[in-house]
């Protein structure tokens, strides 16, 4: 009874934590990118051409679909214009249309 007790709040605990840190109120282990900001228009990545296009309508110089973690679904990411160019990181749906 005790075991299952301190496994309903480890897994509470890893919840709890992994909404904090997916909703951005805590910052993530994984490190941020502060030339990368999410497109609050085009919030869901699809297809990266879309997302790329997105942004540079709304004035950024490039866009980009990031699966990687804390994210749970592909975000589309812009790249805001005070920042250098740099190379889009490839979606695991791009990767997934090169292998074929």
């Amino acid at each position: 009874m005790l075991a299952m007790a301190v496994t309903r709040k480890a897994m509470a605990s890893v919840v709890l934590c992994l909404l904090l840190v997916h909703s951005g109120l805590m910052p993530s282990v994984a490190g941020t990118d502060d030339c990368w900001d999410v497109n609050h228009d085009y919030y869901v990545c699809l297809k990266t051409a879309k997302c790329r296009s997105n942004c540079q309508e709304h004035g950024n110089v490039d866009g980009r679909c990031n699966g990687s973690f804390p994210y749970l679904v592909p975000l589309c990411e812009c790249l805001r214009p005070n920042c250098p160019p740099q190379a889009p990181s490839p979606s695991p749906s791009d990767a997934l249309r090169l292998a074929k």
